[in-house]
Formats: structure tokens, C-alpha cells, sequence
């Protein structure tokens, strides 16, 4: 019998107490660090595009807010991810399905914001539509730029923190 919607059964590693806090600390504070930033980003995102206002770009517009959210997700995911070491003890299993959802979650912030990126230049460039490039705009790719860097904070974080090195 399959019951849908459990995972691993929590495996158990006893750790030190100081290196629980750390842990603790450490992914609340770069989770913490993420959402901010990325909340910035969704607004420039979304708010702050010249050219939102052509159809062309809506679909531009919607994946850019698409990977702001998978952004938003990842760091969210760090700060959740706390419940992994707690009195003295890290699960295993969790650690490793957290480690795989941020290494998703950053694809697909890459994904989205790629293609967010290309049809903006796309309609940057087009001679047929007048959309100029802006101080807008510009801040429209810094924005996308900086979810990519998020993301990978995020993994690179919650990959480094969540790992058990066999000394500790």
C-alpha cells in the first residue's frame, strides 16, 4: 500500500549542540537574507517595467514573476529547513529532500528568468514596436540577475549547511 503525501521516515544523527544552533542560525539568517532581496526583486520585477504594458511582454512579465516566486520558495525553504536539527539531533532524510528542492527550485528560477530575459531583449530590439530602453528596463535585467544569484545562494547555502561532514 502507498500512502500519498509520506516521505522517508526521519533518520536521526545525534550532533552537538553548538553545531544545532549553528545550523539553526545559519539557514534562518541566509533564508531570511533571500526572501528580502527577492522581495526587492519582485517589485522591480513587476512594477517596474516600462514595457509591461505591451501584450508581447505580459508573457515576459509572467515568468519573471514566476521566477521571482521559485526564488521567494528557496529561501523560504532554507528558513523551513531548520527543522532538520533540533534538540540535539539533524535528520538525514529531510536534509536531502530540502538539498534536492532548492536544486530544483534554482533551476527553475533560471529557467524562468531566462526566458523572461530573452523576450524582453526581444522586444527591445524589435523595429516594429516602439519600446525604448530605460533606466526601467535596465533595472528589469539587474532584477532578473539577481534572482539567478539568490537561487544559487540559496543552494549553495542550504547544500553546504545540510550536509553532515562524518566528524561531526
Amino acid at each position: 500500500m502507498i500512502v500519498v503525501g509520506q516521505g522517508q521516515a526521519p533518520h536521526w544523527v545525534w550532533i552537538s549542540p553548538p553545531r544545532v544552533d549553528w545550523i539553526r542560525a545559519r539557514l534562518a539568517r541566509t533564508g531570511t537574507v533571500v526572501i528580502s532581496l527577492g522581495a526587492v526583486a519582485v517589485v522591480v520585477v513587476l512594477v517596474n517595467l516600462p514595457s509591461s504594458r505591451d501584450p508581447f511582454a505580459w508573457f515576459g512579465v509572467i515568468m519573471g514573476g514566476l521566477g521571482a516566486f521559485w526564488g521567494l520558495l528557496a529561501g523560504l525553504s532554507l528558513v523551513l529547513a531548520r527543522e532538520c536539527a533540533r534538540d540535539g539531533y539533524f535528520d538525514v532524510n529531510h536534509a536531502q529532500g530540502v538539498r534536492r528542492v532548492l536544486g530544483v527550485l534554482w533551476g527553475a528560477v533560471i529557467l524562468c528568468t531566462m526566458i523572461a530575459a530573452l523576450l524582453q531583449v526581444g522586444l527591445l530590439s524589435d523595429d516594429r514596436r516602439a519600446v525604448p530602453f530605460t533606466v526601467g528596463a535596465a533595472l528589469y535585467f539587474v532584477a532578473l540577475y539577481l534572482l539567478v544569484v539568490l537561487g544559487g545562494v540559496a543552494f549553495f547555502a542550504g547544500r553546504g549547511v545540510l550536509r553532515l561532514s562524518p566528524g561531526r
